[in-house]
């Protein structure tokens, strides 16, 4: 719990700076997951798996965009990061 008040922090201090790192970390993780879902194949999970990837990296560029306070914009920008890590991480493993 530590590390993400931390990095809350960080991330209110240095918002501006913090906008473009975490749009490029969040395409690169988005990426890869895609990669690594595409590798097994088309089926009807791997699609969806794909789709809730997607809509991760795009509910956190709706918000940046909408301009959203800036909890709110931390809030999305950890639950994107921790669905593509999910679905990475499932792909990598299984």
């Amino acid at each position: 719990m530590n590390i993400i008040i931390a990095f809350r922090q960080q991330f209110f201090s240095k918002f501006y700076l913090f906008i473009p790192i975490s749009i490029i970390a969040l395409a690169c993780l988005g990426s890869a997951a895609v990669y690594f879902i595409t590798m097994k194949g088309n089926s009807p999970f791997n699609f969806f798996q794909t789709v809730v990837c997607v809509a991760g990296a795009m509910s956190y560029l709706a918000v940046l965009l909408g301009q959203f306070k800036k909890e709110i914009l931390f809030k999305v920008l950890v639950f994107a990061f921790l669905i593509e890590t999910i679905l990475l991480s499932f792909n990598l493993a299984f």
